[in-house]
């Protein structure tokens, strides 16, 4: 790394992972991207904006917006265009955070890419405004980078919130805001009820945007409804047994019928036990068929049965077989996904226990998520984490609290094993069933040490 005063230039990819993690805020701002977008939109500034400069897809929710985002892209590129995606977090690598057509772009370009970022970072440093954090540089080159390479479209998945959020820069008004399935999470930072949350998430509609969005409890759609009005903005609503109904399992998959204004398609198979993925799917195909009747491009049967066919997205009921056993991995980190999680396991495994092994960032609601866990659960094993090389610094809630909660429930089958890989290994000698849930943290923290 090569320094003079705030000169700078990133050598090599190890240097440009060294340089954001230094900004991976600590103490106090431990939530990056929702105090504030002074920062973050005087960074874009220094950089001409370029989130303006093509159509974007900002997708919102509590629950399902990054699996919505990543068959978003995969319908669009698949209909012949090129699409740029950033999700959060990510999983094996940072990158992912920057794909063009679903593919990460490669370490020369992330690096190339980041000295285009830093004389910006330190243009909003010396105009006061403060050292921008990780999570705001990587708003900053994922949207430069989408506008150099010249992407159709872009799909855009929110951090934190949404009108707070770092990605929430977006005035043009050919912008799509999506919103996936509302509830309860981070409620200490977007507020305790319904009502407060979707004035977080429904802050990424502007003015005259087209807002798709699942049909959510009526609180929910009352914000929604008063934000787009005063933002001139129409809402388009999808409803489960009116626009996707009669789901069914079909070889080790769903099917369901989807039905969107003059899109009608029968026995749709997506590649997935996930239940909630079938309202993901629907959702991500209804955004398909709103910018093709905007853009005036044709929309593909085929293509659709195809990449829904084929397309499995980590980490959500993701499924293994380590030995003898089926070991099934699901992010699930508030109790709407938990819920959602054991809801597929159940009908999925009728009348079958399994050996779960938990973890969960601090101060998640943490007993909501076992009362559910514990209804198909024959042992528990309880393990942690620590990632420091994310957005923020994740910790996994004490073990004593953990068991202090299972004691509650009156759930006495459980043990600690701390390292992940450790507990993934002594449970599938024990159990042909494993299940493995708490946090995309836990996924990519077991992702690593078992592939180190």
């Amino acid at each position: 790394m090569v320094k003079n005063k705030l000169k700078m230039i990133i050598l090599n990819y190890q240097q440009a992972l060294d340089y954001l993690h230094q900004s991976i805020p600590k103490g106090k701002l431990r939530y990056p991207g929702i105090l504030g977008l002074d920062r973050q939109k005087f960074l874009l500034k220094c950089l001409d904006n370029p989130q303006n400069k093509y159509p974007i897809i900002h997708i919102a929710g509590t629950s399902g917006k990054g699996s919505t985002a990543s068959y978003t892209s995969l319908l669009l590129k698949n209909h012949g265009f090129k699409v740029g995606l950033t999700v959060s977090p990510h999983i094996f690598d940072i990158r992912e955070r920057i794909q063009i057509n679903n593919k990460n772009i490669s370490q020369k370009d992330f690096v190339t890419l980041l000295n285009k970022v830093i004389p910006a970072v330190n243009k909003t440093i010396i105009n006061g405004f403060g050292k921008p954090t990780y999570f705001e540089i990587m708003v900053a080159m994922f949207f430069l980078a989408f506008y150099q390479h010249h992407v159709d479209y872009a799909v855009i998945e929110t951090g934190m919130g949404g009108l707070m959020d770092g990605t929430n820069v977006v005035t043009a008004e050919n912008k799509i805001a999506v919103i996936a399935r509302l509830g309860l999470d981070h409620t200490r930072i977007l507020g305790n009820s319904i009502r407060k949350i979707t004035q977080q998430k429904a802050g990424i509609i502007h003015q005259k945007n087209t807002v798709i969005s699942l049909w959510q409890v009526k609180n929910a759609r009352l914000v929604i409804d008063q934000t787009a009005f005063i933002n001139h903005s129409k809402v388009l609503y999808l409803q489960k047994n009116k626009n996707y109904k009669n789901i069914k399992l079909l070889n080790k998959g769903l099917n369901y019928d989807y039905k969107f204004n003059n899109l009608s398609i029968k026995d749709l198979f997506i590649n997935t036990i996930a239940l909630y993925q079938v309202e993901n799917s629907a959702l991500a195909l209804s955004v398909l068929k709103v910018i093709a009747d905007r853009d005036h491009f044709e929309i593909k049967e085929n293509t659709i049965r195809q990449t829904l066919s084929v397309f499995k997205f980590p980490g959500r009921m993701s499924i293994s077989k380590i030995s003898n056993s089926t070991v099934i991995f699901d992010g699930a980190h508030n109790p709407q996904k938990m819920s959602s999680f054991i809801k597929s396991l159940k009908y999925f495994y009728p009348n079958q226990k399994f050996v779960f092994i938990v973890a969960f960032k601090q101060k998640k609601e943490a007993k909501k998520m076992l009362q559910s866990i514990v209804s198909i659960a024959s042992q528990i094993i309880l393990t942690s984490f620590v990632v420091n090389d994310q957005d923020m610094i994740a910790i996994s809630q004490t073990i004593n609290d953990l068991i202090n909660i299972l004691n509650q429930l009156n759930f006495k089958n459980f043990r600690v094993i701390n390292n992940p890989e450790l507990a993934i290994k002594t449970s599938v000698k024990e159990s042909s069933l494993v299940a493995i849930t708490g946090s995309l943290y836990l996924f990519s923290k077991i992702c690593s040490e078992l592939h180190s």
